[in-house]
């Protein structure tokens, strides 16, 4: 496992489109889904994406794809 330079392990593959489409990579899980919130599993992390209007627009295997207007993003672990 690859390790960043302050010992944690690397953040899942995340891609910003503005502040309107993300796109979350390794996703193990959907633990929440609200319009104002969606929690993933990835991996050992969690990642919570805070906005208004969030929808799940695309679902694959280990992607999701959040439309909305993102707020902030926050991981855990």
């Amino acid at each position: 496992m690859k390790e960043s330079l302050c010992g944690r392990s690397e953040l899942p593959p995340i891609e910003l489109a503005g502040n309107s489409r993300i796109l979350v990579g390794a996703c193990d899980g959907i633990l929440e889904y609200e319009p104002e919130t969606v929690k993933l599993r990835a991996g050992k992390r969690l990642v919570r994406i805070n906005g208004r209007c969030l929808d799940l627009c695309n679902l694959s295997e280990s992607t999701v794809v959040i439309r909305g207007t993102v707020i902030s993003v926050e991981f855990e672990g």
